[in-house]
């Protein structure tokens, strides 16, 4: 597994930046209030960053709440065109828009003894709906759009089955219990830590590792407390757990699974990451990927289709950030910035061509 993408401090600090805007934008709980002042305390960085996405989501509630927490910040300091997020064309950014959160309620003083008793569930989610779930030893999932997960937890095991779609896993510890996440015919395993798998297809797969460190096996492999205890001691820079047969992810890193031969496998780039990211506070990312595979994307999240008149048209590059399932928004950017017209076929499918010039 050579295809190993290590994150810079940058990156990791927008993303943690991004969770903050979205907190804030559903409301902060008095908890949570205290540890964004101190994560802003922590350094200058998280706070040009904070406010730069509070620019860019373009909702007063936002702006009105951090100048409520920080009074002393004065609104002429904020820089009206971020100097890095994402490196994009203003001219094609829309609106960051937080998802809608489906949480299940879970009492504060939930006996943790019941984490151990047998718990079967499927979650699921519809084309344009992201949902997050807490599952019963607090471990938090947030699925994707179009996404089926099956959970499935015993006394010495947790095992889920991500059959569709992507999914983020906030793993709560607990040494005696692995948790695995089954996806096409790989495995990725875990104590507590946090990582974001997508399936592609049956065999194509993606993983980003944001806290801690995951383990890749294949599903036959049966990784026990013991086996997991080795595997947090391996050292980093090797990747291998020999006795296991396994491939190490740590914090900061991204590895693509592909098991078509016609699929040669790249290094990612930083742009790549941050696009992948992205569905996790509701936006898509666009940084020079060819306009037919901006489409597929865009397509995750809405019925409609689209139908490009020329192959030249299809491999057109194109940059944005985008509301998730924004069809509207996109079609807007493509006729102002690359002069690409459109027409409704039907209630769901688009048809795209050059503007004719006149």
């Amino acid at each position: 597994m050579n295809n190993i993408h290590q994150f810079t401090s940058k990156e990791l600090i927008l993303e943690k930046a991004s969770q903050w805007i979205s907190a804030i934008d559903r409301g902060l709980s008095t908890q949570e209030q205290e540890q964004f002042k101190l994560w802003m305390l922590q350094s200058t960085a998280h706070q040009n960053a904070v406010y730069e996405l509070a620019q860019l989501w373009d909702d007063l509630s936002v702006l009105n709440e951090l100048s409520v927490l920080f009074p002393n910040k004065h609104s002429a300091g904020i820089k009206t065109k971020p100097s890095y997020v994402y490196g994009i064309a203003a001219s094609v950014v829309a609106a960051l828009m937080m998802c809608s959160y489906f949480l299940l309620n879970i009492d504060s003083n939930f006996n943790k003894n019941l984490a151990k008793v047998n718990y079967t569930k499927i979650y699921k989610t519809k084309v344009g709906e992201q949902a997050t779930y807490v599952l019963p030893d607090g471990t938090i999932v947030q699925l994707n759009t179009n996404s089926s997960l099956e959970v499935a937890y015993s006394q010495g095991r947790r095992q889920l089955l991500l059959s569709r779609g992507e999914g983020r896993f906030n793993v709560a510890k607990d040494a005696s219990r692995p948790f695995s996440v089954m996806a096409g015919d790989k495995s990725f395993t875990a104590l507590g830590t946090v990582f974001n798998v997508q399936r592609n297809t049956s065999s194509d797969l993606e993983l980003v590792v944001t806290e801690g460190k995951v383990m890749i096996t294949d599903p036959s492999v049966a990784v026990n407390a013991d086996d997991f205890k080795a595997y947090q001691q391996a050292d980093n820079n090797n990747h291998e757990i020999r006795q296991i047969n396994a491939n190490i992810v740590i914090s900061g890193e991204k590895a693509i699974i592909e098991q078509s031969v016609t699929k040669p496998i790249t290094q990612l780039s930083v742009d790549d990451v941050q696009r992948d990211l992205a569905w996790q506070n509701g936006m898509l990312i666009f940084n020079g990927e060819q306009l037919v595979d901006a489409l597929n994307e865009v397509s995750r999240y809405t019925a409609t289709r689209f139908e490009l008149s020329s192959d030249e048209l299809a491999r057109i590059k194109v940059a944005g950030v985008f509301k998730a399932g924004d069809v509207a928004g996109l079609l807007e950017s493509l006729q102002n910035n690359f002069s690409i017209e459109h027409e409704r076929l039907g209630e769901h499918v688009v048809s795209l061509k050059y503007q004719k010039k006149s």
